[in-house]
């Protein structure tokens, strides 16, 4: 069968390892050039996929710091310690792309770099492949992987029933940058990577890392627009609680959009798969994404190898197990975070800093494991909320609700079924909106 895949991304490099190892002919098309694929900066990665899919860390990556978090308004950071061994690992991206990009090419995969895709190939209700360079390119099945504004997406025929883009508010858009430390001023003892939930009011998070490398990580992202502005102003404050942050760039100092949404309701159809962050695949509250698009790359490869065909009955396999795996978790972390995002600072302060919110319950809500609540913690959280009642009714009933959108997504049909699906799609895009 012959698989071409659209960009370079996470999701779409492991999908085509595994796919070309199965005997496929795999073509990916990425537009930047060898060496400079994905993000210019350091991100973070799940500890455990490196093991679970035989996937080498970087020589360049370190474990990362304990995170801290901080509520408007707030002094007193809420810290959320790790066992060194189940820190997750900071790769630069750069590195880890073109590591993805080598493992593809010796399983047998071909990437094109410096090659755009212009559009896709469609005839009736499939994909038929792609075109390039005014040259048309037929494929057996055509992956997704050009990010979440795909346009190839946003071009399928609605009969497909895969929604085309996002709504404003469920992404960020982000600016982040390396900056260099400046001399003489000490590093930060135990808040060495500290995030900023709301920041002066605004719609987002930032954050400030202080990196093994000498570099001063910061990021900024909004819910809506980010001017260049509100980027000077974001960092100078940065700078004012933060000394050691310099002036100089070393790496980074660019713009990007990450989806922070619960994932596509259905990304597959004839001839066509999204995976990665075409498909929203990213934790709703922080937009992370990597594990889950690494883990998607091979359910992907694993269930087409093992069908031995790309019909979208075999691709609507490969959605059902994402979903029990990985994505249902995802629906309940969207329905907190739309509770956070509007919530009063004051409300948000006064949970983190008496103690009401815990580490268990932000590892719970950033896509870690979190532990069990025992009956002593729920009488003191009970104590808690007398002083701050009706907002943390609202919260629970953001809890209640999520619990419940997360039972719907656990019922995906297991068979490909459009009417099935499409009415199981209406009952989770309801509770959003939509």
């Amino acid at each position: 069968m012959k698989i071409i895949v659209i960009g370079a991304g996470i999701g779409g490099l492991q999908s085509a390892k595994v796919l070309a190892e199965g005997g496929n002919e795999v073509v990916v098309y990425e537009r930047s050039s060898q060496g400079k694929i994905s993000y210019d900066w350091r991100d973070d990665v799940e500890y455990t996929v490196f093991d679970e899919l035989n996937i080498p860390i970087p020589s360049d990556s370190h474990r990362v710091q304990n995170v801290s978090f901080l509520a408007p308004n707030s002094d007193k950071p809420l810290f959320i310690y790790q066992d060194e061994d189940k820190m997750e690992w900071g790769v630069y991206r750069h590195t880890f792309g073109d590591m993805l990009a080598r493992r593809a090419i010796e399983a047998g995969a071909e990437i094109k770099y410096e090659t755009s895709v212009d559009s896709l190939i469609i005839e009736g209700d499939s994909v038929k492949g792609v075109n390039v360079a005014q040259e048309q390119i037929f494929a057996d099945l055509v992956i997704d992987c050009s990010g979440m504004d795909s346009k190839f997406r946003a071009s399928l025929p609605e009969s497909m029933g895969i929604e085309k883009q996002a709504n404003w508010d469920e992404a960020f858009n982000v600016y982040r940058a390396h900056f260099n430390k400046r001399e003489g001023e000490p590093e930060p003892e135990k808040y060495r990577r500290l995030v900023y939930l709301k920041p002066e009011g605004a719609l987002g998070i930032s954050w400030v890392v202080c990196e093994p490398d000498g570099t001063e990580n910061i990021l900024i992202g909004r819910i809506g627009e980010l001017t260049d502005e509100e980027i000077d102003e974001s960092i100078a404050k940065l700078r004012e609680a933060h000394p050691i942050i310099g002036d100089d760039i070393v790496y980074g100092g660019r713009r990007a959009r990450i989806p922070i949404r619960y994932p596509l309701t259905k990304m597959v159809g004839n001839g066509y798969v999204a995976i990665g962050d075409s498909a929203f695949m990213t934790i709703p509250l922080i937009g992370s994404g990597i594990a889950a698009s690494l883990r998607a790359g091979q359910i992907l490869g694993d269930t087409i190898n093992a069908d031995g065909s790309t019909k979208v009955e075999t691709l609507w396999k490969y959605q059902v197990k994402y979903y029990q795996d990985i994505a249902k978790e995802h629906f309940l972390v969207d329905c907190m975070k739309r509770k956070i995002l509007v919530a009063d600072n004051d409300d948000i302060k006064y949970v983190i800093e008496s103690g009401f919110i815990t580490e268990d319950d932000i590892k719970m809500l950033t896509g870690g494991e979190g532990g069990k609540m025992t009956a002593k913690d729920i009488c003191k959280k009970l104590r808690l909320a007398v002083k701050k009642l009706p907002f943390i009714l609202s919260v629970v009933g953001a809890l209640l609700k999520g619990v419940g959108t997360m039972n719907k997504a656990k019922k995906i049909p297991t068979v490909y079924d459009e009417k099935k699906i499409a009415k199981w799609q209406a009952k989770l895009q309801k509770v959003f909106g939509k």
